[in-house]
């Protein structure tokens, strides 16, 4: 039976709390101090110790220090209302598996309390220079059953048992094409988690014949949009010579250091036609939407007219995505259209769409 410790000075909280982890089957000891906590844990082996940070004389994150040195086997998780960034960073630091935010759920304290028994057989942390696949294939021959959790700007999730694949979950998507938009991410960061109960079975395949025929699709996916882009590209070259010469590429070149960045196009606004694009938008036709651009940006640039200024962009706003329509300094009539994602920062979005117009018009560097 697992042992847990509860250490708060509230007496009300840590009791309902002992009194939900009893019902669940756990072994639970009562504090109602870091000093009481620290002889408790001398005395007799504790599992889990769930300790409050803000507590009279020594507080969690002095306890979960001298916990290292009077019971190293007993894994930590600090609980607050009012953890910094900071108060995070030390608990981390000091072996915490998890910090848990007053008000918690019954289901996040058994998650934590889960995890937390998880990790009595192995190390937690940071692991730099692996990627997923390693990671993956590190879990598969190790036989694991756990989640991991790719964050990004859409965070994905993908779920082993006994290191076979078998669910996986992006946006909508469940099963394998959620495992191939995840494969598919560029970065992101990597954290594993206790495999939840009762978690559905998307995947049937086999690991490693999943895993090459994932892998190989992701390639040719990336294939065909590198081929889709230098056509786009290359199509400059055959607009319309009224159309002022942009270099498109150097544009692109900054657009795509952008967070949640999709997307770009330029458009004649007077015909709607689609001058350059880079990348592609999933169900969006890019000939019918810079027709309709063009005309709402006529429409924005109308009305504000009326009213003796006159505007740099507009933002249409999307369940999943901002458009945001630029006027190419000089040339009132060439629009620049950047699709971001949701997740992305629309101001620092906008600043470096504005930075990077002056190198499409062959202006000043910097």
């Amino acid at each position: 039976m697992t042992s847990v410790l509860i250490v708060d000075d509230d007496v009300a909280l840590r009791t309902t709390i002992g009194r939900d982890l009893v019902d669940q089957g756990f072994a639970v000891t009562l504090a109602n101090n870091a000093a009481e906590a620290r002889q408790l844990l001398i005395a007799g082996a504790i599992d889990v110790m769930l300790t409050d940070l803000r507590m009279p004389g020594p507080d969690g994150i002095d306890l979960l220090e001298s916990v290292r040195t009077v019971s190293p086997r007993t894994r930590t998780i600090l609980m607050s209302g009012y953890a910094s960034a900071r108060d995070y960073q030390r608990a981390i630091e000091c072996g915490a598996v998890r910090v848990l935010c007053k008000p918690f759920t019954s289901s996040e304290l058994l998650q934590a309390i889960r995890q937390a028994v998880d990790c009595e057989t192995g190390f937690r942390g940071s692991i730099h220079g692996l990627s997923l696949i390693d990671l993956l294939q590190m879990f598969h021959y190790a036989r694991r059953s756990l989640a991991i959790v790719v964050d990004g700007l859409t965070p994905g999730q993908v779920f082993l048992e006994d290191g076979e694949l078998i669910h996986a979950v992006y946006r909508e998507l469940h099963g394998e094409p959620a495992l191939r938009m995840i494969l598919a991410m560029p970065a992101g960061s990597l954290r594993t988690m206790v495999l939840p109960h009762a978690t559905p079975r998307s995947i049937t395949r086999d690991f490693q014949t999943l895993l090459l025929d994932t892998l190989r699709t992701v390639d040719e996916d990336n294939l065909r949009e590198l081929e889709g882009e230098l056509d786009d590209l290359d199509d400059l070259d055959d607009r319309p010579p009224a159309v002022p010469a942009l270099d498109m590429r150097h544009v692109v070149e900054r657009l795509r250091r952008l967070d949640g960045y999709t997307a770009a196009m330029t458009i004649d606004v007077e015909s709607g036609v689609v001058l350059g694009g880079d990348g592609l938008v999933e169900g969006l036709d890019l000939q019918t939407a810079a027709a309709g651009y063009g005309e709402i940006y006529r429409l924005e640039r109308a009305l504000v007219a009326n009213f003796g200024d006159h505007i740099e962009d507009v933002v249409i706003t999307l369940s999943h995505q901002y458009h945001v329509l630029h006027a190419v300094a000089g040339h009132p009539d060439v629009l620049l259209c950047v699709v971001l994602d949701r997740g992305a920062s629309l101001g620092l979005a906008r600043y470096a769409i504005a930075s990077a117009d002056p190198f499409a018009i062959g202006g000043r560097h910097g």
